[in-house]
């Protein structure tokens, strides 16, 4: 592959001109489904205590509340299998 005369900023720059073109030619469902995918990721590397952190500070005071349907829902004949989900 050729490479262009390119500064470091001018490749800086390209780079997230593409990122912004890709994303702009992307229907919702498929920037829906990347998200989610990268925040799966994200979320599986952390440490437990990171991921309660986060979770913690994104439902600030309703945190116990989501804790208790996640609890109900985990341990309810209803649950789909995390596979069906997504989540592995």
């Amino acid at each position: 592959m050729k490479k262009s005369n390119l500064t470091n900023e001018e490749l800086k720059e390209l780079k997230y001109f593409l990122v912004e073109r890709i994303v702009d030619n992307m229907e919702t469902k498929d920037l829906v489904a990347y998200v989610m995918d990268d925040l799966n990721d994200m979320y599986k590397k952390m440490s437990d205590t990171e991921f309660l952190n986060d979770a913690q500070n994104y439902w600030d005071d309703g945190f116990d509340d989501v804790v208790e349907e996640i609890k109900e829902y985990a341990n309810s004949e209803f649950k789909k299998p995390s596979e069906e989900r997504g989540h592995v």
